[in-house]
């Protein structure tokens, strides 16, 4: 396994709908094995295909820290069937947008429906964190980040962070020995 590199907000590959996955083969599985590698790496709970320049219907999860009962998952063509009428607001971070977390409101639960990661069909009431993670990462199959959610005035203050942030991350790079 290794270590993937991520891609950070502002970026196109974040905003484009990603394909569905039609054969679950060795490149997918290895694909998702280092995902899970590079999500602990990093300390997120969720990462999805478009955050390592892969643009799949493949999410990998593990909520595991705030719920002993959550087995780590491979998400493969999700498609959310029901949401629950009851929202929460949750701080929420982005492994795309480091060191940053703001409050989102979300459903507090989703029925979905997707393949694992042999192929069978499953169908998963999230609820709670697990409701969250599961749903941001959705989002970003589909080209919807959370900073989406916030005011437009808002969404354009974190981009221009981000931006800054990216380009220190570049000049750090070019001048690291």
């Amino acid at each position: 396994m290794s270590v993937l590199k991520l891609v950070l907000a502002p970026s196109l590959i974040l905003k484009n709908k990603s394909e569905l996955i039609n054969n679950i083969n060795k490149s997918i599985s290895q694909l998702a094995n280092n995902m899970f590698e590079t999500m602990y790496k990093y300390g997120g709970v969720g990462l999805s295909a478009p955050q390592v320049s892969q643009s799949l219907q493949l999410i990998v999860i593990d909520c595991s820290g705030k719920d002993r009962k959550f087995t780590p998952s491979t998400i493969i063509n999700p498609k959310i069937i029901n949401l629950s009428t009851g929202f929460s607001v949750n701080d929420e971070g982005c492994l795309s947008f480091p060191d940053q977390f703001y409050e989102i409101k979300r459903p507090n639960s989703a029925l979905v429906k997707y393949i694992d990661i042999h192929g069978k069909p499953i169908t998963k009431k999230f609820s709670g964190f697990e409701a969250v993670c599961i749903q941001h990462e959705i989002d970003h199959l589909k080209g919807t980040l959370f900073v989406d959610y916030m005011s437009k005035l808002r969404r354009t203050m974190i981009l221009k962070k981000m931006i800054k942030y990216k380009k220190n991350l570049l000049i750090k790079e070019k001048f690291t020995i």
